[in-house]
């Protein structure tokens, strides 16, 4: 089943409205919940560290997540930073997410 959502176009400029569709209506059609593809991240997944950041990546080499950190205490209090040990355990953490999700 597909589900239509339709928006009025109030406030955009004349041809905006023209580009998009006569009557400045458009359309969305969207599968419904229970139709979307199943998007899979393959494990297992790993944490790979940089100059400032951990990245998360699958197995196929697809960037998941990255992770700031900031080893410098100024910086890093006025950027609201993670230092770099933090940064590391929530980058471990997330990669064992499809570990512990497999019982599920």
């Amino acid at each position: 089943m597909l589900t239509a959502y339709r928006y009025q176009m109030v406030g955009r400029r004349r041809d905006e409205r023209a580009s998009l569709v006569r009557g400045g209506l458009f359309l969305f059609i969207l599968p419904s919940r229970n139709q979307m593809p199943d998007r899979t991240f393959p494990p297992p997944w790993s944490s790979e560290e940089h100059s400032a950041y951990f990245v998360i990546r699958d197995r196929n080499g697809l960037g998941l997540a990255y992770i700031y950190y900031e080893n410098e205490p100024r910086r890093r209090s006025t950027a609201k930073l993670l230092t770099k040990d933090e940064a590391r355990r929530i980058a471990a953490n997330f990669a064992k997410l499809p570990e512990l999700l497999v019982g599920r």
